[in-house]
């Protein structure tokens, strides 16, 4: 396989300690996290819920542990434009933020019409936009992108389980409608591929517009399970029904050899979302990296 260049591996707090879930993982603090990820000697970190907002206080102890901010997560709602000054107001704050912290991407996912922080809700319950919501969401997430740029930084935008872009048509649509000088695309293997679809093949027709990757695997039989009982994503969060890459079901080494071969720069972000009491995050984030390794990519 080709070799990669310029690519830097960073990892989501959300493996030790669940955002959306708080009694999963709520043992681990701030310094916990940060310890086992210098000796995973992995460059970055996401944004957790148990990490400090300050910017002066964040960038210092992010450092001390030889590691950068490589994003952070900003939910927007967008579909009803009556609510853009209060959700462009916000994500300007994000931005801003963002900025001081020396990242270069901004996570973004829309929520209208979301079952995502639903633990008793199924996927079918999500409220589907109209037509009209469609073009909000497209309209508003161009103007996201435009602050964005106006700061130097990345619109991602993060199609995500439980919403109302998950299938791969979905993503379709929202790209058709949104402009790629503002809106580029993160590669969520995990997600797209509980979604139906095949992570490489959106990797192949968006290649161009992807800047930011999401590495997360999806055990097979528990998607099957997933389906069959018609869990919500938090259930199935809770359920196991993702893993580190290289536990699943995700082609880890056709999507990392077309990475590779399209010359892929940027981070990589190792992600998992699982029960930290019956997955042990450093544990599976180190097994995770030599199984990357074998592939080709290293820390």
């Amino acid at each position: 396989m080709k070799p990669f260049y310029n690519v830097r591996l960073s990892a989501s707090p959300i493996n030790w300690c669940n955002d959306d879930m708080t009694d999963l993982g709520d043992e681990y603090s701030f310094e916990d996290i940060l310890a086992d990820m210098e000796r995973l000697h992995i460059q970055g970190t996401e944004m957790g819920r148990k990490y400090p907002r300050d910017p002066q206080t964040l960038r210092p102890a992010l450092a001390a542990h030889q590691l950068v901010l490589s994003s952070a997560w900003n939910t927007v709602h967008f579909a009803n434009q009556r609510q853009w000054p209060a959700e462009l107001a916000q994500f300007s704050e994000h931005v801003r933020f963002l900025k001081a912290m020396g990242a270069s991407h901004v996570v973004t996912c829309e929520g209208g019409g979301s079952v995502h922080w639903d633990l008793g809700g199924d996927r079918a319950s999500v409220i589907p936009f109209s037509d009209e919501e469609w073009h909000n969401v497209a309209r508003g997430l161009n103007e996201a992108g435009n602050i964005a740029h106006s700061y130097g930084l990345h619109l991602a935008y993060h199609p995500h389980m439980g919403t109302n872009v998950q299938t791969e048509d979905e993503i379709d649509r929202l790209m058709a409608l949104t402009d790629p000088r503002y809106v580029t695309l993160l590669l969520d293997t995990g997600h797209i591929q509980l979604a139906g679809g095949d992570p490489l093949d959106v990797l192949k027709k968006y290649r161009q517009r992807i800047e930011y990757v999401h590495l997360k695997d999806v055990r097979q039989e528990r998607m099957q399970q997933f389906y069959a009982q018609q869990l919500s994503f938090l259930q199935g969060v809770r359920f196991g029904i993702f893993t580190t890459p290289g536990d699943g079901c995700v082609d880890f080494p056709a999507i990392l050899a077309y990475l590779a071969e399209t010359d892929y720069q940027g981070w990589m972000v190792i992600e998992a979302e699982q029960d930290p009491a019956v997955a042990n995050p450093a544990l599976y984030m180190r097994k995770a990296l030599a199984y990357l390794a074998g592939l080709g990519l290293h820390c």
